[in-house]
């Protein structure tokens, strides 16, 4: 110590000491000898397969995720490799974010989940436990490493769950609303919530859609976009004024059935307040009843709006009826 003082060289610190020279890379191989299980797990996940190109500097396998394992594998230390399970969550995110800081990803810190304290980890699995495919398929077994069919594809997505059944943890709000009779058809598999939902964050209330929450609908329901000569404001602006997209005890997944939900903007229609015939009416044509009496205008009027106005989402045919200018949307 006194030579090196003399030198004018600081002491080198207790760490330095043990560690004076930064952990090498040991290649996924060292890894697979104390981490069989693991190494055959990752061997077919698509973190596997990453070419050079996509590995921006980082190495290949293990160590692209867990850091240098070359001090590891001489001390077998936990301390001595990153590891995922004992370190806070916004320091686990930056190894993942690392890689994937653009794409699907791009907003993902100002999205709900990482608002909300969600972490990759909780929902994304590197190392799925894949159930084997049945024996009599003819298997043979392969050395760690290599390309293995003793195990079933992985998730996509590397997710832990299916993603539906992964969803319904932190959601069972919306799980109820899916068992409601009108709905969209995710319990039936033809939709999943990734169909219209980026997880990962949007700048739209976690949408897919970059602009409107409408353009999300319309990719599905092309024949309610307009432009229309005569359009409905509400449709324009967004499809939730009187959808529920989760589920709906009413049809069409409204919010409420007719006419309540016209109803919230629009009055009650004139021909509601009138008392229809309780005698017959003599036409050219013959002799005419009406079945209601006296509450037939109201049965006919303020039953359902759309039995009139089926056009609700738009229209380029002028309405025939005089009081509404041609804009009753009713063809």
């Amino acid at each position: 110590m006194l030579a090196v003082l003399a030198l004018g060289v600081p002491p080198a610190s207790a760490s330095q000491a043990r560690d004076p020279m930064p952990a090498q890379a040991a290649g996924s191989k060292a890894c697979a000898d104390c981490h069989q299980q693991e190494a055959e797990l990752f061997v077919r996940s698509v973190h596997a397969r990453l070419a050079s190109r996509e590995l921006q500097g980082l190495p290949a396998g293990c160590e692209a995720c867990h850091g240098p394992g070359g001090k590891h594998v001489g001390t077998a230390e936990a301390a001595d490799i990153f590891n995922f399970k004992d370190v806070p969550r916004g320091e686990a995110e930056r190894r993942c974010l690392a890689c994937h800081q653009d794409g699907i990803a791009y907003a993902w810190m100002q999205g709900e989940h990482a608002l909300n304290g969600v972490a990759c980890v909780q929902c994304h699995k590197i190392h799925q436990e894949r159930p084997a495919v049945p024996a009599d398929r003819g298997l043979i077994e392969k050395p760690v490493l290599a390309t293995s069919r003793s195990l079933q594809p992985p998730r996509a997505a590397s997710l832990r769950k299916e993603e539906t059944a992964l969803c319904r943890e932190c959601h069972p709000s919306v799980v109820s609303r899916m068992m409601l009779p009108s709905r969209h058809p995710v319990r039936e598999g033809k939709m999943s919530c990734s169909s219209c939902h980026n997880v990962h964050g949007t700048e739209v209330a976690g949408l897919k859609s970059d602009e409107r929450r409408n353009d999300l609908c319309l990719g599905c329901h092309a024949s309610k976009q307009g432009p229309f000569v005569f359009d409905h404001q509400p449709v324009s602006e967004n499809c939730g004024s009187c959808h529920v997209p989760h589920g709906s005890v009413n049809n069409n997944l409204l919010k409420q059935n007719e006419p309540f939900l016209c109803l919230q903007c629009h009055e009650a229609h004139f021909h509601i307040g009138r008392s229809g015939a309780t005698v017959p009416v003599m036409l050219p044509s013959g002799g005419s009843q009406n079945p209601f009496g006296e509450s037939g205008w109201r049965r006919a009027f303020g039953t359902k709006c759309t039995q009139c106005h089926v056009s609700i989402h738009g229209s380029d045919l002028p309405g025939q009826s005089v009081p509404g200018r041609g804009k009753s949307l009713i063809r």
